[in-house]
């Protein structure tokens, strides 16, 4: 006899439709226990009723619970079970392709037959179909199969166009036996092949069901179905047919193939007899370290050992450690010193130093260099020294910084400068015999120029006896730097703040719960109506006192300014790198009575800064990261969180001179994950420019070599991508040696690339345009004001004035523009005209300094074997074309995409060498432009951001393809691979430009004379390279010959303009 059956109900969560099925059988139970099971055909109906129950119930259980508590499963290893007359059914944890269901049976007689493990009617065979993957692993990855195929082949009908690839299911049922019926699934498939699906189930749905997951399968199996269910419909050959492009077709008018053909006849006839009689072998370039340039800093006047007594207006902690300091130092030629904040070491040591050198000799050379990663600290550091020994800024204690300096050198001892001057010191006089002393501060924050500076100090102390190390931070890890300096002793000096209460994210006193939400994600962000909300609180409830705001970048700052700028009882002050020198030291300045000081600022008031009245900081926890992509050869720029290290500073700021509180806007377990330090720049960096540089320090060492030294070395990968860009730009041979024109452009403080384009802009005459463009877009700081949105449409208006192809020149001739109304001596009108384009005035002058600089070293740093010129440079196509032959960087227009392996036609779609997507940010003059006169465009600066997803390009100009075969420094070639029957019936061959990914349909007889005439453009430009940089010969009938060059490729590049 049948016994009584009981159902549990399931401890998971249930899909509506299980639970309806566990209630139907709860009631079906009460029914069973009231009824007299010897009553042959109600025991009868009832079992079979009780059957068809158990078998849906087996269904939903294998899929429908499985799917949606798979995770929970998962996370909770335990098994679910429903008990069926003490047989119970149950569910292996893991893993998810080993879903099953087992009976463990009691040892109650139990009719097996009635609660099946498996379908007792099998599925027809179908050879199309594999077997192979079970029907629950596809039914896990897709829960809904049956709307993702029939989804499938809907966006697969519109995009082939075929109507007739839609599909619906065809349903057939049959009686097996007497109250038991079966049905019958099947899809008619027209795509990849024409096919007929069929599964068999006990219901109409779950045959369905599993005829559509077997679809899915055989997708899959075949490749043509992507994880998130979109038709993968194209392979990669048939992309590369249907994306040919048509405007790859290269078409020379008869004047550009004259032209071409002038340009070789001159080479043939006067260029090339001189090119080949020219020994280009050369000399070493470098002097001895012992035949150092003598350096222009005097030794000075002796003043008084009253003038050199440090002065002290306020006890700090380093006072009490004055005498040992100094005795230490007197023992050692290098120290560090481990000084937490507060501690005075910024502002005391190098007086400590010039008094102790009153007391020792005096006839010694005292003069003492602090480094400081930033121009403000450096400034602001000089300031407060002088005003603290009652002196002048520059008579005993100033500064030196890029492009100002207030240092005297008949009177000056201590001078404050960045990490870069004392670079630029290095590289004529490499044992500093012109200092006594070295205090590198704030050696923690590892910039580059800071591990730089350290390997090429430890060897000038290894050589020059008299020179004298300080190495201080408030947050290194000592033990590695003494290390490093072969064991220096460490002198510790305990820091001083007043009390500081540290608030994080569970304990701010207003609720922030995006913050909140946003801390769990990996990319950080501000959200900058929480950061307002805290000032706000702050503000109105917390006594008088600054508030110091950490932000990761500009755009941050000036958004909060504005949500800021509404109290009219507040003074916000930005402290950025974009702004000019007075503009950031108003953060000093003391604001009227009832008014409270709002400091918005990244991390550069992280060390070295002090102000005064700050009581209160708010830690956003986040800086902007830009990292350089060595596999990509771009720069990434994300937010990214910040160090313990640097929170530990922050939290600083606010009790330097009282008591004060931090607000951190993250929670203790963010604070927890922070990484201990900052890694070092070196490692996250471009080192091309650091490879350059490092052959002049290192007398032409190996580069990794040489880096090798450092105190955390790069990636040997990285070194060697530098090194190869570098002789890829003919600034280093093949031994790895600087070539002439790379020891010429150390000089410049630009990348190696732009450097270049500013010779070549000598070699073709227009340097003056070229100078301009490249000092423009290759200062940090930009000549615009802060830029909304809206502010970059209305930015782009403007620049369109100017041009409407090209960012490069439409800022060009902006500039011009301001320096023609500057020249005029109205400044009413100056001003007018900055205001109306939203350029900023400090900015415009900094830059002009910077262009006289680069104008200045072209003429000094080249022979004059060939005059500075502009005589072509009214020649737009020329400049560009200039600017391509040094930066090599274009973007290529294509009007088709593939988007999740759909064919999109008819779109404008940009992508950079590195074939990645690019986008043009909304201030180009290029934005949204919808008809392309040419496919390519060239540019400087591009960024990579992760959280778009995509390569941004602020600044593009539209040039044609000429340009692009003329200018690029590599050479072309002809490929004669993957040309079609057509092609070769039609005499055409691929023209393609060696290293690159650019290609084109050209005539063969074209193809071979735009091969040798740039070949010799090329020819000619290394012979005029060598000249200028190295053998400084009479070249008179050389030039002549190369005039006509010149006016050939004018006239070329003229007929070739794009509108």
């Amino acid at each position: 006899m049948w016994s009584m059956l009981k159902v549990t109900k399931l401890p998971i969560y249930c899909s509506r439709r299980f639970s309806n099925t566990c209630q139907q059988n709860r009631i079906l139970k009460m029914k069973m226990e009231n009824l007299n099971l010897n009553d042959s055909s109600n025991a009868r109906r009832l079992k079979q009723k009780a059957h068809d129950r158990l078998l849906k119930l087996r269904n939903f259980l294998a899929m429908d619970i499985c799917n949606h508590a798979s995770k929970e499963f998962e996370m909770e290893n335990i098994t679910h079970a429903v008990v069926l007359n003490n047989t119970t059914f149950l569910r292996q944890p893991k893993p998810i392709e080993n879903y099953r269901f087992f009976a463990t049976k009691s040892n109650t007689n139990v009719n097996d037959s009635i609660f099946p493990l498996n379908d007792t009617v099998s599925q027809p065979p179908l050879e199309s179909v594999s077997e192979d993957q079970p029907l629950l692993k596809i039914y896990h990855k897709f829960p809904h199969p049956k709307n993702i195929l029939h989804n499938f082949f809907t966006i697969l009908s519109e995009e082939l166009k075929d109507k007739n690839l839609k599909i619906e299911p065809i349903y057939k049922s049959e009686e097996i036996k007497k109250g038991v019926m079966m049905w019958t699934a099947s899809y008619n498939l027209k795509w990849p092949v024409e096919m007929k699906i069929t599964a068999r189930a006990t219901s109409k749905k779950l045959a369905s069901t599993k005829a559509a997951s077997d679809a899915i399968n055989f997708l899959q199996k075949h490749n043509k179905i992507s994880t998130e269910g979109m038709p993968l419909i194209y392979h990669e050959r048939e992309i590369k047919k249907l994306t040919k492009k048509k405007e790859t077709v290269i078409n020379l008018d008869k004047t550009v193939v004259d032209l071409l053909t002038n340009i070789t006849q001159v080479f043939d006839k006067d260029l090339k007899p001189l090119v080949e009689s020219t020994n280009f072998k050369v000399d070493n370039l470098l002097e001895d370290e012992t035949e150092y340039k003598s350096h222009n800093l005097k030794i000075p006047n002796y003043l008084g050992i009253q003038a050199y007594m440090a002065k002290e207006k306020i006890k700090l902690p380093i006072t009490d450690f004055k005498d040992s300091f100094i005795q230490l130092l007197s023992k050692h030629n290098c120290i560090i010193v481990e000084g937490k904040p507060g501690c005075g070491k910024s502002s005391r040591v190098p007086q400590y130093i010039l008094e102790s050198w009153i007391h020792q000799d005096r006839e010694a050379l005292c003069r003492i260099a602090v480094t400081q990663p930033r121009r403000i600290a450096a400034i602001s550091l000089a300031n407060r020294v002088s005003n603290e020994r009652d002196e002048p800024v520059g008579h005993i204690v100033g500064y030196q910084v890029r492009l100002q300096a207030n240092f005297q050198a008949k009177t000056g001892r201590i001078v404050y400068c960045t990490t870069g001057i004392l670079l630029r010191h290095l590289q004529t006089d490499p044992l500093l015999r012109k200092f006594s002393h070295i205090v590198l501060d704030e050696a923690h924050e590892r910039d580059v120029n800071t591990d730089l500076l350290m390997n090429l100090l430890k060897r000038a102390l290894n050589e020059n006896k008299n020179l004298k190390l300080v190495v201080m931070s408030a947050t290194i890890n000592a033990q590695a730097f003494s290390d490093y300096f072969n064991g220096a002793p460490v002198f510790n000096v305990p820091g001083f703040t007043f009390p500081i209460k540290k608030y994080f994210l569970e304990h701010l006193p207003v609720n922030c719960p995006k913050t909140l939400s946003m801390c769990k994600q990996d990319k950080p962000q501000i959200i900058h109506e929480e950061v307002k909300q805290l000032i706000q609180y702050i503000h109105e409830t917390k006594p008088p006192g600054a508030i110091l705001v950490f932000l990761p970048g500009w755009e941050d700052l000036t958004k909060l300014e504005k949500l800021l700028n509404r109290n009219n009882d507040s003074a916000v002050y930005l402290l950025h790198s974009k702004l000019k020198d007075s503009e950031q030291y108003r953060i000093f300045s003391k604001p009227p009575p009832g008014i409270r000081k709002i400091i918005l600022t990244t991390n550069i008031a992280e060390t070295s800064i002090t102000i005064d009245d700050v009581v209160y900081v708010i830690d956003t926890g986040i800086h902007k990261d830009n990292i350089f992509d060595n596999d990509k050869g771009i720069n990434v720029v994300d937010n990214a969180w910040i160090s313990k290290a640097s929170a530990n500073q922050r939290t600083g700021r606010a009790g330097r001179c009282q008591a004060g509180e931090a607000f951190h806007m993250y929670s203790v377990e963010k604070f927890e994950e922070m990484t201990n330090y900052t890694p070092p720049k070196i490692l996250t960096t471009s080192l091309t420019k650091v490879v350059l540089d490092s052959k002049v320090y290192s007398n032409n060492m190996n580069a990794c070599q040489f880096l090798n030294n450092l105190i955390t070395p790069p990636e040997e990968i990285a070194i060697q991508r530098a090194v190869e860009e570098l002789k890829q730009l003919e600034l280093l041979d093949q031994d790895e040696h600087l070539t002439p024109l790379g020891r010429t452009l150390i000089n410049f403080q630009l990348e190696p690339c732009l450097a270049k384009t500013l010779v070549n802009g000598v070699l073709f005459k227009c340097t003056t345009p070229i100078v301009d463009i490249i000092t423009l877009f290759s200062a940090e700081s930009g000549v615009f004001g802060s830029v909304t949105l809206t502010g970059k449409d209305a930015l782009k208006r403007v620049k369109s004035q100017y041009s409407s192809t090209s960012d490069h020149l439409a800022l060009m001739r902006l500039y011009e523009k301001w320096l023609e109304l500057k020249e005029s001596e109205n400044q009413d009108v100056v001003e007018q005209f900055c205001r109306q384009t939203n350029m900023v005035s400090h900015k415009l002058d900094f830059l002009n300094k910077l262009v006289n600089i680069n104008l200045n070293y072209l003429h000094t740093e080249l022979y004059h074997a060939m005059p500075i010129s502009d005589q072509f440079s009214d020649n737009d196509e020329l400049v560009k074309a200039v600017l391509y032959s040094g930066t090599g960087t274009v973007l290529e227009h294509r009007n088709w995409d593939i988007v999740k392996n759909r064919l999109k036609t008819n779109v404008n779609v940009l992508v950079t060498r590195h074939n990645h997507k690019a986008t043009i940010s909304p201030e180009s003059v290029n934005f949204k432009r919808k008809k392309f006169p040419s496919n390519f465009l060239v540019y400087i600066n591009e960024t990579r951001s992760n959280i778009r997803r995509t390569t941004i390009v602020r600044e593009c100009s539209l040039i044609p393809t000429i340009s692009v075969l003329l200018f690029n420094s590599n050479e072309l070639e002809i490929l004669k691979d993957n040309l079609s029957d057509d092609d070769i019936k039609e005499n055409l061959v691929i023209l393609s430009l060696k290293g690159t990914k650019l290609q084109f349909l050209c005539n063969k007889e074209h193809a071979e004379l735009l091969i040798y005439s740039k070949a010799a453009i090329q020819e000619s430009y290394k012979y005029l390279v060598h000249q200028l940089t190295y053998a400084n010969e009479d070249i008179t009938d050389f030039l002549m010959a190369w005039e006509k060059v010149l006016q050939n490729i004018d006239m070329i590049l003229s007929l070739s303009k794009v509108n």
